[in-house]
């Protein structure tokens, strides 16, 4: 009988090399130790109740405690064959840790295989998708923004093109946001039996939150700015970069700059209240190539748009775009309006009443510090299946 809390083939890998991982001071959580029997089958409980029911979620990924001092990390196996591991290293070395705009990931430790030359672990800060929880205050998106692209621009300064800076691949340290910390396998708990739900405080509270690249795996790192060169191929996880090919070279600097303005167009469309930076996203998204600013240029552009807003607004809350008031009452217009296409009954024009409304208080511009007032009355006309008159008044507030 198949058993779904069984340990997947793909995770054999941990369980033979965890007491190797223990030798060298990093402790895999019970799932993965020798002989592991599940701790629900002790009592007959409920296994989704139990944090050892659940696999990793990355075949090559996964989370253990470095034992001398139980700080959480995280174990990334990575060819040696290939650039991931020098880049990585070279970005986490001393003299490039000095500088305050790094924001790639700290490689902590390199632990070589015993058996295995072609491969080897990293070992890193533990950290979450940089999105997790949601976002409250516009300022707190500020300083994603802010420190994405230093980030990107001392990737840059240094010549290395990430080649895949896109949403999955920046984290953050949730460490003060989520003091309780965080189950690897599901994420939405805390550590450790039993299984409760995270609890959080917002960004602002303990502002500020540092935010790292993460995945060299499809970098490319230059010798110099002048040995810099084009490159081909189509890995990545945004795939509408127009320039992207495996035949045609192409500049991986400016497909970097698409990337990120990618990662910003995600939060401009999905947040109520970012859509002053929708020029920024503009050319950092240019088809054209050669018209996307670098690094430097799209971070100063930032920085005049946020000098332009005061305290107040940087404070002020931002919402979903799908839980704001607003959305809301746009979206049941959008369905009230296709479902109601063709319908000239008195019911079925009120959503393209409720559409004019909206309209006309977007374009009025007295109805700013005013009110809105419409009617929707019945003429009585012989004939017609409505027979709907639609008034709408603008009434200026004293």
């Amino acid at each position: 009988m198949h058993d779904p809390f069984a340990l997947r083939a793909d995770e054999l890998l941990w369980v033979k090399y965890q007491p190797y991982l223990h030798s060298r001071g990093y402790q895999l959580r019970p799932r993965y130790r020798p002989g592991w029997v599940g701790s629900w089958k002790a009592n007959n409980g409920l296994a989704i109740l139990h944090e050892d029911s659940r696999s990793s979620p990355h075949a090559n990924v996964i989370d253990a405690r470095r034992i001398e001092d139980g700080i959480k990390v995280t174990l990334k196996r990575v060819p040696t064959t290939t650039k991931e591991l020098p880049i990585a290293r070279y970005l986490s070395s001393e003299a490039l840790l000095s500088d305050p705009r790094n924001r790639t990931v700290r490689i902590l430790d390199v632990i070589p295989l015993p058996d295995d030359d072609e491969w080897a672990m990293l070992v890193m800060p533990y950290l979450r998708q940089f999105d997790d929880p949601h976002f409250q205050f516009r300022v707190e998106c500020v300083e994603f923004f802010r420190q994405s692209l230093q980030g990107l621009e001392f990737m840059h300064e240094h010549n290395v093109a990430h080649r895949d800076a896109c949403h999955g691949n920046i984290m953050m340290d949730s460490s003060r946001l989520i003091p309780g910390g965080f189950q690897f396998a599901f994420q939405s708990a805390h550590d450790g039996p039993p299984i409760k739900r995270i609890v959080y405080t917002s960004r602002l509270a303990v502002a500020p939150v540092d935010y790292f690249f993460v995945d060299f795996g499809l970098s490319s790192h230059f010798a110099s700015f002048e040995e810099r060169h084009l490159v081909t191929g189509m890995a990545g996880q945004n795939k509408t970069v127009p320039e992207l090919s495996r035949k045609v070279p192409y500049d991986p600097f400016k497909v970097d700059i698409y990337h990120l303005g990618g990662v910003f167009e995600e939060l401009v469309e999905n947040y109520h209240g970012l859509g002053v930076f929708q020029p920024l996203v503009t050319a950092m998204m240019r088809r054209n190539p050669t018209q996307r600013p670098d690094a430097s240029s799209a971070l100063a552009q930032f920085e005049t748009i946020v000098s332009k807003l005061g305290s107040r607004v940087l404070k002020s809350r931002v919402l979903l775009y799908e839980k704001s008031l607003y959305a809301r009452t746009r979206r049941k217009i959008r369905t009230g309006l296709e479902h109601s296409e063709g319908d000239d009954t008195v019911i079925g024009r009120l959503p393209q009443v409720l559409s004019q409304i909206i309209l006309r208080r977007k374009n009025t511009k007295s109805v700013i510090g005013g009110t809105c007032k419409a009617s929707a009355t019945t003429s009585g006309v012989s004939g017609s299946k409505s027979g709907l008159d639609l008034h709408v008044e603008i009434i200026q507030r004293p």
